[in-house]
């Protein structure tokens, strides 16, 4: 019982996140409230199974909401025009191998609005002292924060929400620095920036940018075919300061603390050296979390860790499925979220895989044998990488399907070089590195660790080159991926003959994915922008430019955006719009501009069962279904539709009434319990 606690608290996250309407979530409250109190009525295991999972279902609910309500913040509804903006920055992050920065910046208050933080791109070089904790003065254009390119596709205006972003823009000029940071301002930021910058000089290179990626956590100095060959190769996670880093960090401290506490006698005749050991390889662990930038998925690590510590000096089985249940929960009550993370998704599906792998028969004939030659131990080994490489592959293909639309198929086979290499020289080359650097010995260990980074980068390319190296499907529905996930938990956290209860909710889910209707018609919340998917192909209306819209669209639906319009059959186009036939006998007329009114239009209009426009368009155009302009689009965001079924799914229908949704009134938040709030609107 104790394992399916964090799945209970997590479906009642999920249908706080999933239930687009507030008075949907509140009858979701009562009726895991109903189900605990209908548990009473039953009998001992029964009774405590069914109260303690209506309790969690109503706890994750709450969970959610109160997390919601504690970050929020007014948002800005509407474009603004190009003014300059002060204010102190709060982080930046390069992008796109440093071509270009993400400013997060704080904005001073105004008689109009309060202090918010917004989200601006800038261009590379920045100006000198440009560090957190900075007040600057930028001239940029700001905007709403942009919505999902698809229904049920990545939200970055949720994840703002959670993050407490108010708006996002572009910076038109370099920014001016009116004062340097306050003395101890933002200090670790600073320092994280510096040993970033001194890493870079110093490795140079992919190599430097490698060495910045699994120091302080950050990416965007990775160039991006460098970075998009190491996603193929499935060895994104090497790059990404997470579990597996630091295993690698407490591990190896807590294997050098022992050894090295151990030489005195004093302290091994009268303290407990293993238990010593732990907390010391505890505290080198969070020191790395905090040096990386604590980002989510190292903070949920470094959780973890302690608790496995904490077994280990309280004498208790440190691989317990409880204890990854016990961190998972503790995550999920702080970070409600972070469940719709695939950070999180990914990480704990291939723990609790590992975990179940090593606790199985098979995984207890591949422990080493205290007996045994080396060369028995090396044989282990390798079956034993080989094996938990399989494992998590088979539980991590069907996520990174759902939210990528794809997944590396040689990713066991680049692990089985890269982790070795990377656990066993590079962690510990980079380490000594940062502890020689500041006294001016970093070149000593430099000759062997640049060539070891180079390695790594050069198996993600080579791999990444394979035939067939990227498995790209059509993202899978969410309507599938809940019976894969319960079965596949059911599978993994229970044992015996038990577990293949799960076999029919992942057969059930994988018919579904199969079997699910794809929409073959996209609309871009702003109507300027048109994608029909036909016979494996994208053509979109305004050409294939690597933009985040077409670039979901090809994810969705693992179809090249290769074509346009007036490459369909039937198709016809001009400099104003394209009418092309659809699936299903329906029409579409796209237009490019706004259209002249003339006495045409309206003929042009009634022979269409859709049009979209990038204007509004007068109401003598009335289509024989939709008509998708900016005015209609607001409340609706992107669009899908199924031209064979004549079904449309939109963002705003998927979010409701939930804050980030373009269907939500401006300013307003509803509240699981209580009135609706006024959370505030950005206007200047």
């Amino acid at each position: 019982m104790p394992l399916f606690a964090p799945v209970a608290l997590g479906a009642g996250i999920a249908l706080w996140f999933l239930l687009p309407l507030n008075v949907e979530r509140q009858v979701a409250l009562l009726l895991a409230f109903a189900l605990a109190f209908a548990g009473l009525a039953l009998q001992a295991t029964a009774r405590r199974a069914v109260v303690a999972m209506g309790l969690l279902l109503a706890f994750g609910l709450l969970a959610a909401d109160i997390r919601s309500a504690r970050v929020a913040e007014p948002r800005l509804y509407h474009r603004l025009t190009a003014a300059p903006i002060t204010g102190t920055v709060e982080s930046l992050e390069p992008q796109a191998g440093g071509e270009r920065y993400s400013l997060h910046l704080r904005r001073d208050f105004s008689a109009m609005d309060p202090a918010v933080t917004v989200r601006l791109s800038l261009k590379a070089p920045l100006p000198e002292g440009l560090t957190p904790g900075a007040r600057i003065r930028v001239e940029a254009t700001l905007g709403p924060i942009p919505g999902p390119a698809v229904p049920g596709g990545h939200d970055p205006s949720r994840r703002a929400w959670f993050e407490g972003i108010s708006a996002s823009g572009r910076a038109l000029a370099p920014p001016v620095i009116l004062s340097s940071p306050s003395q101890g301002a933002a200090r670790f930021d600073r320092l994280r920036q510096h040993l970033e910058s001194a890493i870079v000089e110093s490795l140079g290179g992919d190599a430097g940018a490698i060495a910045v990626a699994l120091t302080v956590g950050e990416q965007g100095r990775i160039r991006p075919p460098l970075l998009e060959a190491m996603r193929v190769s499935g060895l994104a996670h090497i790059l990404t300061v997470s579990g597996y880093h630091i295993a690698v960090v407490v591990a190896g401290a807590m294997w050098l603390l022992r050894r090295l506490l151990a030489l005195s006698p004093w302290l091994a005749l009268r303290l407990s050296v293993p238990k010593l050991a732990a907390i010391g390889a505890g505290v080198a662990g969070t020191a790395y979390t905090l040096l990386s930038g604590a980002d989510l998925p190292a903070v949920r690590s470094i959780i973890a860790a302690w608790v496995v510590l904490a077994a280990l000096m309280l004498g208790r089985d440190p691989l317990a499925p409880r204890l990854i249940a016990f961190a998972a929960f503790l995550i999920l009550l702080a970070r409600p979220e972070a469940l719709l993370n695939p950070s999180f998704q990914l990480s704990f599906a291939a723990v609790i895989a590992l975990v179940a792998l090593a606790r199985s028969p098979l995984g207890r004939r591949l422990a080493p044998q205290p007996e045994e030659g080396i060369l028995p131990k090396l044989a282990r080994f390798a079956a034993a990488l080989l094996l938990t490489g399989l494992a998590a592959e088979l539980v991590l293909t069907p996520i990174a399907l759902a939210h990528f639309g794809r997944s590396g198929a040689y990713g066991v086979v680049a692990n089985l070089a890269a982790i070795p290499l990377t656990s066993f020289l590079i962690m510990p080359l980079l380490a000594a590195w940062l502890f020689l650097a500041p006294f001016g010995l970093g070149h000593l260990v430099t000759p062997l660790l640049r060539p070891a980074l180079e390695a790594l980068a050069a198996i993600g390319l080579t791999v990444a080159g394979w035939p067939g190296a990227s498995l790209q499907l059509p993202a899978i529905p969410q309507s599938a991926l809940f019976p894969l996930a319960a079965g596949g938990l059911i599978f993994l956290l229970l044992e015996g003959r038990l577990r293949w209860a799960g076999a029919p909710l992942i057969l059930a889910g994988m018919l579904m994915a199969a079997l699910a209707p794809r929409p073959d018609l996209f609309v871009s919340a702003d109507g300027r922008q048109a994608g029909i998917l036909r016979e494996g192909r994208l053509h979109t209306l305004r050409g294939h430019r690597e933009g985040f819209t077409v670039r979901n669209w090809a994810e969705q639906t693992a179809a090249a955006a290769s074509a346009r319009f007036a490459d369909l059959p039937g198709a016809r186009c001009n400099e104003m719009a394209c009418r092309v036939p659809l699936e299903g006998g329906l029409t579409l007329l796209a237009f490019l501009d706004y259209p002249p009114r003339t006495p045409e239009l309206a003929a042009h209009c009634r022979a269409a069962d859709i049009v979209t426009s990038p204007a509004g368009l007068p109401q003598i155009c009335a289509p024989r279904w939709l008509r998708l302009d900016p005015p209609a689009l607001r409340p609706m965001g992107a669009v899908a539709i199924d031209s064979r079924r004549a079904a449309l799914a939109s963002v705003g229908a998927r979010a409701g009434d939930q804050p980030w949704s373009p269907a939500a009134p401006p300013g307003m938040r509803p509240r699981l319990l209580g009135k609706t709030e006024w959370t505030g609107v950005i206007t200047e």
